[in-house]
């Protein structure tokens, strides 16, 4: 009897997690010290028969209680949706635990249980947090402002007739109305603020602590000044990420910084372009906006 309680226990447990299927969605950006939402699908593909008793857990990777959830029951066909949240301690590349689908289904006397699914890499970027006013350097005190000129801002600089291969997106409709004709704006140009961050490498027996707190104090400035409009340029002994703005630029510098590693000596930066203003720090020296240097 005991050995046919076994066998059926086996079949069924095999049968209700047969054909289930997960499928994670990812957070945009995935920030160290900070709790992000990660979503699970899911899925029954069977035809006929329901799942019952389906357990999905996750470790935390801060070493927190790990996510779980339980589903009692997933209809053929059906798909279920969980959303859970995740803390990655430190930034860089690192891989999700993965998720582990089991169940106890139909005695509750053994537990059946998957290896782990959806071990995906990951890149954390450097903690992001808001700015105090002190902390903000004076480099960042003036944004754009626009010049009294054709150029491709926001700012209306003139209107004149509308010509055949010009943007329609610009044609003044107000105007076009009342005058019968088509009518274009031209802008004014923008004199946009352009700001170097420059990283200074770490003296060596330099603590970590402060190394990681300068390079989340240099994201969230990298993000406050994308942020004020500014075209920004971060500049490492490896290189610069070259002027830019916007959301992609912004990635593409924190990506440089989650991936920042220490060297064994400070390395000598490389010459670059001249910024009208930049914001020097060495790493670890506990100088933020204080090495602000206005060009």
């Amino acid at each position: 009897m005991m050995l046919s309680v076994m066998a059926i226990s086996g079949v069924m447990s095999e049968h209700t997690m047969r054909q289930v299927r997960l499928h994670r969605e990812l957070p945009r950006r995935l920030f160290a010290g900070t709790p992000e939402m990660f979503g699970v699908h899911l899925a029954n593909r069977k035809r006929r028969l329901p799942s019952y008793a389906l357990h999905v857990t996750e470790p935390d990777p801060s070493g927190g209680p790990a996510a779980a959830r339980f589903f009692l029951r997933v209809a053929p066909r059906e798909e279920e949706r969980w959303l859970y949240a995740l803390t990655f301690p430190r930034r860089g590349r690192h891989e999700l635990p993965g998720l582990r689908l089991s169940t106890r289904f139909p005695f509750g006397l053994f537990a059946k249980i998957s290896r782990p699914i959806l071990a995906d890499p990951v890149l954390v970027y450097p903690a992001v947090r808001p700015l105090a006013t002190k902390e903000i350097p004076a480099a960042l005190d003036a944004g754009w402002r626009e010049r009294h000129r054709r150029g491709g801002g926001t700012g209306l600089y003139n209107l004149r007739p509308y010509r055949p291969g010009d943007d329609t997106r610009l044609v003044h409709w107000k105007t076009s109305a009342r005058l019968g004709d088509l009518i274009l704006k031209e802008l004014e140009e923008e004199d946009r603020l352009r700001i170097r961050l420059t990283i200074e490498d770490p003296v060596p027996g330099t603590l970590p602590d402060k190394i990681e707190a300068d390079l989340s104090y240099l994201a969230s400035l990298a993000t406050h000044a994308i942020r004020c409009g500014a075209m920004v340029d971060l500049v490492t002994a490896e290189g610069s990420s070259g002027f830019g703005m916007g959301d992609a630029h912004l990635d593409r510098m924190l990506e440089w910084l989650a991936l920042y590693i220490v060297p064994s000596a400070p390395r000598p930066l490389r010459a670059g372009f001249d910024a009208e203003r930049e914001v020097r720090v060495r790493l670890g020296a506990s100088r933020h906006a204080e090495e602000a240097e206005v060009r």
